[in-house]
């Protein structure tokens, strides 16, 4: 059989698109692994770990750009240790949860119930310190869900950037 030299670059170019995916594949069953490693007991929400994470990298960007202002970053560190608190004990569960059957379903329901309140919490705070940057504290609310607020922030930080 005999190939030209387009077909030679066509299949090399599929390879090559065959091993990114592949990759990519790879790539999150390890993080979906190394999550779980630690909670036996119940399947991790993705959604709320993604909410954590956005959480921070918003912390992460006002860190580095407002390394000077000793109050922001005692505000910034104060949440930084709250948010990984968090995501520690979503990511953590007792093992002995799963001999309660359930009552340890209902036990894991309302950690992460609380954990939610939590993490609403500490996305305002980082809400009212982004007003506070941008000299806006009296337009602050309070804001009723997680996703809402981290939008919100997201488009206060475009306008500090900005």
């Amino acid at each position: 059989m005999h190939y030209s030299f387009f077909s030679r670059i066509r299949d090399i170019v599929f390879l090559g698109a065959l091993a990114f995916l592949i990759n990519i594949a790879f790539n999150r069953t390890k993080s979906f692994i190394g999550e779980h490693k630690k909670s036996i007991v119940h399947e991790l929400d993705r959604n709320f770990i993604d909410e954590i994470y956005t959480a921070q990298r918003q912390l992460h960007f006002l860190e580095e750009n407002y390394a000077h202002n000793d109050e922001i970053v005692h505000m910034i560190s104060n949440i930084k240790e709250r948010l990984a608190i968090i995501e520690e004990k979503y990511k953590t569960n007792s093992p002995g949860t799963m001999l309660l059957g359930p009552i340890g379903s209902a036990a894991i329901v309302t950690k992460e119930e609380k954990l939610q309140k939590k993490l609403l919490d500490v996305v305002n705070d980082i809400n009212k310190l982004l007003h506070m940057i941008n000299n806006k504290e009296n337009t602050f609310q309070h804001i009723p869900t997680i996703n809402i607020a981290l939008e919100n922030n997201k488009l206060l930080l475009q306008s500090i950037t900005a």
